[in-house]
């Protein structure tokens, strides 16, 4: 009888762990399916020219679709992300940046499908 038992309860392990496998190998295949995502980022200056200061305001956020892995984009909340416009060699007065041109710190893996507004407006004006 001893046999008998131990028996089943060595079955009832292996179908617990045949289920978990299967679990595991449903979320992977889920998880690498390409998906797309809205971020809602801020926008931030950096690399001023001396001498420059803004004039007015700037873009204060700006949404970007990303698409990529799932499991990529379902880490991405986690990250410090953020929209970086470049100013180095911006001369005063008004500029026109275009939202593709930023640097958003991404994934490799992840790619930016669209961006709102496409284009950034501010001044520039000497100190």
């Amino acid at each position: 009888m001893t046999t008998h038992v131990k028996g089943h309860e060595w079955l009832k392990g292996v179908k617990l762990l045949s289920v978990l496998l299967a679990v595991l190998i449903w979320l992977s295949v889920i998880l690498e399916r390409p998906g797309e995502m809205l971020l809602v980022l801020p926008v931030h200056l950096h690399r001023m020219p001396a001498g420059l200061k803004l004039d007015g305001a700037a873009p204060a956020e700006v949404e970007v679709v990303v698409s990529g892995p799932r499991i990529v984009l379902f880490l991405l909340p986690l990250r410090q992300t953020r929209c970086d416009i470049d100013l180095a060699g911006a001369q005063p007065g008004q500029q026109q940046i275009s939202m593709r041109d930023a640097e958003f710190n991404l994934d490799p893996e992840i790619k930016v499908m669209h961006v709102a507004p496409a284009t950034a407006s501010f001044v520039l004006a000497d100190k």
